[in-house]
């Protein structure tokens, strides 16, 4: 997920982020490492995001991507092994 302009992102354009990586306001202000106020205010439009917020998201939504693709691959290749130790 990239953003039409990485300056600015739009308000619209972070609530797809939000929904694409399973995010709450309170869980997305963490995230950033900003305050749930100042959050708010990029959605509603008050405040724009700055560049460091916009790569900040980027950068999340890329960690989750992987992560998706890792629980995705290993359960395409799950194999269970069973051993077997006799007790005596």
């Amino acid at each position: 997920m990239l953003f039409f302009d990485i300056d600015n992102p739009s308000p619209s354009e972070i609530k797809e982020w939000m929904e694409k990586n399973e995010l709450s306001v309170n869980t997305a202000a963490r995230n950033l490492g900003i305050s749930k106020r100042q959050f708010s205010r990029f959605l509603s439009g008050e405040t724009n995001a700055k560049r460091i917020h916009s790569l900040a998201m980027q950068m999340i939504w890329l960690i989750n991507e992987n992560k998706r693709r890792v629980v995705d691959e290993s359960k395409k290749n799950k194999t269970s092994k069973r051993i077997s130790i006799p007790i005596k």
